[in-house]
């Protein structure tokens, strides 16, 4: 078994987890034959390809997911690509009338259409093909785009091709990609100005050149920072891509030489790099009596310009002489440096031989008292002291000596809970110590129903916990369709759903704004908007055929009709906003682009082509426009006249009366006769004829009589016969030809006669056109109205040519709920245009809408929800309905095995069934129970008839006792199902108690020297979810043992009993054992193995056995030379040597324990004492004195120490047993003469005598006294030694205390002798 257990020190509830969740097919679940047939059609019903029959098993999901892929019929594509292949779910299936037998047959029909194909062509801009021609082929009237081929080094105008199927050809142009190449001169100036290159031309770079001081030109690179050119000016650049060039410069160079100028030595010439200064050589020339004080410019010059190893600054090449200065008396400069601190004093000036007073000013530093001065910024002690002696003759620096008094220390954290107080001036490690806090607290996460949990972690240590904390629930709303959103109860802590969620319709909210109604859900947000529309209305105003009404969507403009209305004598000038409006606002087919209804009034113009003259008074008259009534102009004439007719008056006169129309005028005229023959009728054959005046219409003499002669007129509508003679004259009736013209229609009626005057009634006979219905007759083709109907009146005398009028036929999609309710509204369409078959689903008690047919028996559709209706004809459309067994139901629950132990896994199995042969069904909820508490929960998608198998997996964790499992079907909606007991199932399994654990060594820091005792630790975990305790009797053996070739040497057997540990934490158990004496070199393997009699009782017991090997080291031991009064000191002496950081040694670990019945978490510690060792001068140190706490003595004499490091509880901590660590095995000192070295003869292996640890019997010293001698060449000041304890070992590993104690040096041992 994995383990995944956190190891924190405190007990946690264990959740029953998920493991793994598969559904298997249901193969065994029985044999459901089913025939299949597949039918290739076209829209007319017309089989295009052999029918693929196959039979299957309905129960195998394998089989049913088989594709049957739809064979390619020449000159046809599909109509849905989506049937590019067929399998068992898209089918139609018919059963036997019970729903609980499983048998039947299953039909689909993939519907084919005329394929139509467009052709695209790739042409170069310059001529020339650039690519194949492509031609693509589909549905008519289909999309289809296609991605433009890539041509390198070209671009095409466009990067694709989009359109319909059978749209006709589309070109797409390739120009030649151009590249721009730029100059940047880099720092410098007149870059060239930017070129460009063509894709397949090479470039001929500018051959301009940039510009800069101090710098040569090397040529161009692509990099700012390149050293070395690509490109030279006007060379060939052939990269087909953006670039920027830039400048490469390279420095100019200058060369600086040395005249020692009457010396020698002088040094050798340098070289100058332009705008970098050069260092001058520090190599000095000498000459003899004379002082070099520098270089000058000239050989002339008496002061220096430049220093060796000064800074040559000038771009420009130059030779440098020396300059001398006469030699003087030698002295020497003191200069003082406060080392941390202010107020040093000035310089002093010291003659050769002569006694330097060092000034007595004396420098300050916060938080340090001064010491004195030293030559090293380093020391420790003072070699000088304010107001002292100087006597070397040499120049020096004195840096000041300080003492910190650490008055401010900062603390940290150096591993785990220890930490340390480190001085914030001199960094020195005042103390140590260990605590724990502050924590650290990991996210809140999802625990179960009621609560959530976070982890609390110590920032310094490992200590870990849970915390634990309820919900805090609020109701979340999420948007889930546009009829619905989900809500559930949300804890926004751990930011999860806690139990299931829910869903109800919106609750909407709807404003108007922007030409928009926005409808927004006031609890999930889910908005949705629906654009405004305005009519566009016309009126005639005074004329005829006005457009119909226009529908305007909101931000849309509208493009008017271009219909114009008529009126007779007047112009059509466009339309305004006023019935009265004398000018127009808009043109036929003009823009309207106002968010409002309106009505737009015709516009006329009369031109005033008629009208009529009439007299006012007297002689004034006026023209009135016959059609409008408008004057169109006025006036005064005399006349015309008004003649009386001519009166016979006499054989050879008649007279007549000339009166003015307008006035008063007359006056008698007469005239002669004016004759002529008249002819006036007789009878119907004869008339007579006599001497006429026309004038005065009077016969003149007698008459006779002829016979009649005719001649032929028509006149209104007759054919007159008159006499040309006499004017006698008879009719007959004119008749005309009406002639029909189907225009575009086909079966026009045949011809017919009018008489004039009579009405003809025009034949019923009516012309037909596909798509169109007659509305009449007209006599233009274009006319959109008719002047007369079929069967109608005829009035107009003339030969007439009539045209039919035609208007696209209305189709209507009628819905029909065939049995059902909640049919869609009827929907209209014309000839060419498509319907949407509407998504609205009627509904019907046990039915499920499947689509709709043209036959209310149909039992498969023929069209879906949003398909397209082409059919020019009106239609009604059935639902087509199929049964529905609304029918979940779950069995065969079961577990393997049915008997586990604590944290081991069951598998889970069950099996659900649809009982629907009709339908299937997505997302049907399935869950498992454990003891009331739901462990698993998915979604399932049944086929019809479909059978799934489920099987999980699930960790049993700290459960115990018998267990029960429900699986449960669609049970939040199990009530509305056929059947209602079938919907549930159970079983139980038992639990067993587990005792789980593993083992893994405590990696510590220590050496295993032989002799010395030392302490193996282990770890030892519970990955279980009940605490050990004692009574579990759960033990940890540990054996120490080395081989000798095949045989094994025990070192050590030891058993901890008892051993407790948290439930899924971890304890600590430790070992003392001792490495043989003499044993250096050799191998020691440690062994632990955690509840040895019952490893084979637990799932892994390979993880309960640790062991690591330790090599055993050699006894350390070393002792120092003693002094020999040297004169002087050795060259590796540092009177400024730093001693050691002093370290207190403690070490701190964690155990639970067993204590009245419950674990507790103890907190052990161990300390070395804070007591500093004993530090004194040896008896023989007569003249040494203790200053305060300080023993003040002269270097040459001996000093013995004596320490007792022992062990105590550390502060805040419990004091272990002593089977918890060992005393200091080792103790030693080191010395400052020998830089506090432990190589070996440089420190001092101390032994315990009484208690104590002192330096071993010295054969040098009186008595062979346990002495070490203080060398006489140390300087006057601190002498420190360095004792370390070691070798002390916890379960923490093994620790070391450092102690630093001193005595203060005042002179020398020889002192003593000179005084006597």
């Amino acid at each position: 078994m994995k383990k995944h257990f956190s190891r924190v020190l405190a007990m946690v509830l264990v959740l029953v987890t998920l493991v793994a969740t598969f559904a298997v097919p249901a193969s065994a679940a029985g044999s459901y034959p089913m025939s299949c047939s597949i039918y290739y059609k076209d829209e007319s019903g017309k089989q295009v390809a052999t029918t693929k029959t196959f039979s299957m098993n309905a129960a195998d999901t394998t089989a049913q997911q088989t594709k049957y892929y739809s064979p390619t019929v020449s000159g046809y594509v599909l109509k849905n690509s989506s049937d590019s292949y067929v399998t068992y779910a898209m089918m139609d299936k018919s059963f036997p009338a019970s729903h609980y037998v499983r048998q039947g047959s299953a039909t689909y029909t993939v519907y084919y259409v005329k394929a139509a194909s467009s052709t695209i062509y790739y042409n170069y801009s310059s001529g020339g093909t650039a690519a194949a021609t492509k031609t693509v082929t589909g549905k008519q009237g289909a999309s289809f785009t296609v991605t433009s081929p890539t041509i390198t080094g070209y671009t095409p105008n466009k990067s694709s091709v989009s359109g319909t199927y059978g749209s006709g050809s589309h070109v797409v142009t390739y120009y030649e990609k151009t590249y721009t190449v730029s100059y940047n001169a880099n720092g410098g100036s007149g870059a060239p100005s930017s070129q460009t290159k063509k894709y397949t031309t090479n470039l001929t770079l500018s051959s301009t050149k940039p510009t800069r001081t101090g710098y040569t030109f090397q040529g161009w690179s692509t990099s700012s920072s390149a050293t070395s050119a690509s490109y030279s000016a006007g060379g060939t650049f052939s990269t087909n891509a953006n670039t920027t060039l830039y400048a490469v410069w390279a420095k100019n160079k200058y060369t600086i030489s040395f005249n020692a100028n009457g010396g020698s030595g002088a040094p050798s010439s340098q070289t100058k790099t332009y705008g970098l200064d050069l260092t001058l050589s520090s190599t000095k020339p000498t000459r003899s009596g004379y002082t070099f004080k520098g270089w000058g410019t000239s050989s002339s010059s008496t002061t220096a310009s430049y220093q060796p190893g000064g800074k040559y600054t000038s771009n420009s090449s130059a030779t440098l002489y020396a300059v001398w200065e006469s030699n003087a008396p030698t002295t020497y400069t003191v200069s003082y440096n406060a080392n941390g601190g202010s107020g040093a004093p000035s310089s002093q000036t010291k003659t050769h031989g002569v006694t330097l007073t060092l000034s007595s000013t004396k420098p300050t530093r916060s938080g340090y008292s001064f010491l004195g001065w030293s030559t090293s910024s380093s020391a420790t002690s003072a070699s000088y002291s304010a107001g002292g002696s100087y006597t070397t003759n040499a120049s020096c620096t004195m840096y000041a000596v300080w003492s910190c008094n650490h008055s401010s220390t900062s603390q940290s954290y150096v591993t785990g809970c220890d930490w340390e107080k480190t001085c914030n001036n001199c960094g020195v490690v005042t103390s140590t110590g260990t605590t724990h806090g502050p924590y650290n607290y990991g996210s809140w996460s999802y625990y179960s129903t009621s609560q959530h949990r976070r982890t609390k972690n110590c920032s310094y240590g490992d200590y870990s916990t849970y915390e634990y904390s309820s919900h805090s629930t609020s109701i979340e709303y999420e948007s889930y369709s546009s009829t619905q959103h989900k809500y559930y109860s949300y804890c926004s802590t751990c930011a999860s759903m806690i139990g299931s969620a829910s869903y109800e319709a919106h609750d909407f909210t709807s404003t108007t704004s922007g030409g928009k109604t926005i409808s927004v859900c006031n609890d999930c947000g889910y908005t949705k908007e629906t654009v405004q529309t305005y009519t566009v209305s016309y009126n005639a105003n005074g004329g005829s055929g006005a457009p119909s009404s226009q529908t305007k969507t909101y931000g849309v403009t509208l493009t008017l009709s271009s219909v114009v209305p008529t009126r007779s004598g007047y112009t059509f000038m466009g339309w305004g906003t006023s019935s009265s409006s004398t000018s127009a606002s808009y043109s036929a087919g003009g823009s309207y682009t106002n968010n409002a209804s309106i009505t737009l009034y015709a516009i006329w113009n009369c031109p005033h082509s008629t009208t009529t003259q009439t007299y006012i008074t007297g002689c004034d008259w006026q023209r009135v426009c016959s059609t409008c009534g408008t004057v169109t102009s006025t006036g005064t004439t005399h006349g015309p006249y008004t003649y009386s007719a001519w009166e016979y008056y006499s054989t050879t006169q008649h007279l007549r009366y000339k009166n003015c129309n307008y006035g008063d005028y007359s006056e008698a005229q007469y005239q002669g006769h004016s004759l002529s023959t008249k002819f006036e009728q007789y009878s119907a054959s004869q008339h007579k004829y006599y001497s006429y005046c026309s004038e005065c219409d009077s016969m003149v003499g007698n008459s006779n009589t002829e016979a009649h002669s005719f001649t032929s007129t028509e006149s209104n509508g007759n054919i007159i016969y008159t006499c040309s003679e006499c004017g006698y004259s008879y009719s007959v009736k004119k008749t005309y030809s009406v002639t029909f013209n189907a225009n575009g229609g086909i079966n026009p009626p045949a011809s017919q006669t009018k008489i004039h005057g009579e009405t003809l009634t025009l034949t019923s006979a009516k012309p037909t056109r596909e798509g169109y219905d007659f509305k009449g007759w007209a006599t233009s083709s274009s006319a959109t109205s008719a002047t007369y109907a079929a069967g109608g009146s005829y009035t107009s005398n003339a030969t007439v040519t009539l045209y039919a009028v035609w208007q696209k036929t209305i189709f209507t999609v009628t819905y029909n709920a065939n049995g059902g309710s909640g049919a869609p509204a009827s929907q209209t369409k014309t000839i060419g245009q498509t319907v949407t078959i509407s998504t609205v689903q009627p509904t019907r008690a046990n039915h499920a809408f499947m689509g709709w047919a043209t036959s209310s028996t149909a039992t498969t559709p023929e069209y879906y929800g949003g398909e397209t209706y082409y059919a020019d004809a009106s239609v009604t459309l059935y639902a087509v309905w199929i049964e529905r067994n609304y029918d979940f139901s779950v069995s065969n629950l079961s577990t393997t095995p049915g008997e586990v132990y604590q944290y081991e896994k069951i598998s889970i199995m069950f099996r659900a069934d649809s009982w629907d042969r009709n339908l299937p069904y997505d997302d049907i909820p399935v869950e498992v129970l454990l003891n009331g508490s739901v462990i698993y929960s998915t979604t399932v998608d049944f086929i019809k008839y479909g059978v799934q198998n489920f099987s999980f997996d699930i960790n049993v964790g700290a459960l115990l006792g018998q267990q029960t499992l429900v699986a449960r079907i669609n049970w939040a909606d199990h009530e509305n199902e056929t059947r209602t007991t079938n919907n549930s199932v159970s079983t139980t399994f038992t639990v067993k108690k587990l005792i789980e654990t593993s083992t893994e060594s405590v990696t510590v820091n220590g050496d295993y020297v032989e002799g010395f005792e030392v302490i193996s630790s282990f770890y030892v975990t519970n990955e279980a979810a009940s605490d050990i305790i004692p009574s579990d009797a759960v033990s940890f053996d540990f054996v120490v043992y080395s081989m000798n070739g095949s045989s094994t040497n025990v070192v050590s057997q030891q058993t901890w009993e008892s051993v407790v540990i948290p439930a899924g934490g971890r304890n600590l158990v430790y070992f003392k054992w001792r490495v043989p004496a003499g044993s250096a070199g050799t191998t020691y393997f440690c062994k632990g193995t955690i509840n040895p009699g019952r490893m084979a009782n637990e799932t892994n017991g390979a993880n309960n056995t640790t062991e690591y090997a330790v090599l055993a080291q050699s006894i350390g031991s070393s002792q120092t030379a003693n002094t020999h009064f040297e004169s002087s000191a050795p060259s590796s002496y540092n009177p400024s040597i730093t001693a050691p950081t002093a370290k207190s040694g403690s070490a701190t670990w964690n155990m639970w324990v067993y204590e009245n019945g419950s674990i507790v978490l103890k907190q052990y510690g161990v300390s070395v004492t804070s007591a500093d060792p004993d530090l004194l001068p040896s008896s023989a140190c007569l003249t040494a004195e203790k200053v305060g706490n300080t023993w003040k003595m002269k270097s040459g004499y001996g000093i013995t120490i004596s320490w007792n490091p022992k062990l105590v509880a550390k502060s805040g901590y419990t004091m272990p047993s002593s089977n918890a660590y060992t005393a200091a095995q080792s103790v030693f000192a080191t010395f400052p003469e020998y830089a506090y070295s432990t190589a070996s003869y440089k420190y001092r292996t101390l032994e315990q005598v009484g208690g104590y640890y002192q330096f071993v019997q010295n054969s040098d010293a009186d008595g062979n006294a346990r002495v070490h001698f203080i060398p006489v060449y140390v300087e006057d000041g601190n002498y420190t030694v360095s004792a370390t304890a070691t070798h002390i070992w916890t379960p923490a590993g093994m620790i070391s205390a450092v102690r630093n104690v001193k005595v203060v040096i005042d002179g020398t041992i020889y002192d003593d002798w000179y005084q006597g």
